[in-house]
């Protein structure tokens, strides 16, 4: 008894992908008619501005060194919630709170994890850390920055008693940070190429499982059996 081996024939596989193109342009256009469904309520634009603030060396390399590492000391304060409120304060807006800023800014500094304050101060380098704030609108994302910055450098003149750390720029211009109809149309594409792919794995899979016997291999089971005679495709 023969047993027909699982054998996948990439021409007829192929050729089956041709035969069903409108089945794939159809779900194609369906998934991409759901991407558009899902991605409606968009949202809106976010705009970014950045504000930074330093401690650089001052007139000895002790007075560097202890700037340096004092703002590479206090990093968590940049974004602490007792500095989001003094922001808050100094933006002096009531639809915005301490809470609101503190999920819309990032902090960054301008030292590495692997350089020491040291290694800045020998280099007379200067620590600086950026407030990146995001808003729906860019004059509020500007004047959220400002408002940190400015909350910041308070708040480190209160731990360590000098001025030592300043405002260096203010964020005077701001930039697109996200684009709702750039996201929305990504997502779009994302959800149609999953259709396309989707109804292709049908057409491939039902094609694989097909036992119909179409090529006289298939008809000898690859060969093993012996042919003795083939009807030729006589046309008038």
């Amino acid at each position: 008894m023969y047993k027909n081996e699982f054998e996948i024939d990439v021409f007829r596989c192929l050729k089956a992908l041709l035969k069903n193109a409108k089945f794939i342009a159809l779900i194609t256009m369906l998934f991409f008619i759901i991407g558009v469904g899902l991605t409606l309520n968009k949202g809106s634009d976010k705009y970014g501005a950045k504000a930074t603030v330093y401690a650089s060396a001052g007139t000895s390399y002790s007075d560097a060194t202890n700037a340096v590492t004092a703002m590479n000391a206090y990093m968590d304060v940049a974004k602490s919630y007792k500095v989001c409120q003094r922001a808050a304060l100094i933006l002096g807006r009531s639809d915005v709170e301490a809470s609101d800023i503190q999920n819309n800014i990032y902090v960054s500094s301008s030292v590495g994890s692997g350089v020491t304050a040291t290694a800045l101060a020998k280099a007379n380098s200067a620590t600086i850390i950026s407030f990146n704030a995001t808003a729906s609108d860019s004059d509020l994302a500007m004047a959220m920055a400002d408002a940190m910055a400015q909350a910041y450098t308070i708040e480190m003149a209160n731990i360590l008693h000098t001025d030592s750390v300043k405002v260096l720029d203010n964020a005077y211009t701001s930039y697109k940070a996200y684009s709702a109809i750039k996201s929305a149309w990504k997502d779009r594409i994302k959800i149609m190429l999953i259709g396309f792919g989707l109804a292709c794995i049908v057409v491939l899979v039902l094609e694989i499982l097909n036992n119909k016997v179409r090529t006289v291999r298939e008809a000898t089971i690859r060969n093993e059996l012996p042919v003795i005679g083939l009807i030729p495709d006589y046309k008038d």
